[in-house]
């Protein structure tokens, strides 16, 4: 099990994020259309989930299932427990998850191009209907703050709370069904 250590910076250009990682020394790792479909108990109220599953999948035909745990606060960054396993059949788990009782309550489709550089982790997200974000992982808040600062980014607005509550309260758009 690993623990992420995230943050999305609002309100950037992407030309210039791309522009400037690449003059950093970053290495574009992917550049995808993902589908993610999220997961959990029948009967669980909004804000009360202990847990979260996903099912993503990329353009690229790559499948993977994700359990979150519900997240930490620190600073500009959210910290989670994770687990990460690549699966074949996203069809048949989301079968199985609704079997043994579990609900499919969402589903989201983004585009997404992702660098790497030094312990960072850099995706660039774009959901339909609303602006691009930076989303800046790392091995501790620090070392979040210490991108930022690499970037040029202390002016933005931080986003530290999840994805969904970004989408909804900022953006008031329907985070529970996004398709381009």
């Amino acid at each position: 099990m690993s623990f992420e250590i995230e943050t999305k910076v609002l309100d950037i250009k992407e030309s210039e994020i791309i522009e400037r990682l690449l003059s950093l020394g970053a290495k574009q790792v992917r550049k995808t259309t993902l589908s993610v479909d999220w997961y959990r108990l029948k009967g669980v109220k909004e804000g009360e989930d202990p847990w979260f599953l996903r099912i993503r999948s990329d353009s690229e035909s790559k499948h993977e299932v994700t359990w979150k745990a519900k997240s930490d606060i620190i600073g500009v960054a959210r910290k989670h427990k994770e687990i990460n396993f690549l699966i074949d059949s996203p069809g048949e788990l989301s079968d199985l998850f609704q079997e043994i009782g579990l609900e499919k309550y969402a589903h989201q489709e983004k585009m997404r191009t992702s660098f790497s550089m030094k312990e960072w982790s850099f995706d660039i997200d774009k959901y339909p209907g609303m602006p691009a974000f930076l989303e800046i992982e790392g091995s501790s808040e620090k070392s979040v703050g210490e991108a930022i600062k690499l970037l040029g980014l202390e002016k933005n607005r931080t986003w530290a709370k999840g994805e969904r509550i970004l989408i909804q309260d900022i953006y008031k758009l329907n985070w529970y069904e996004m398709r381009f």
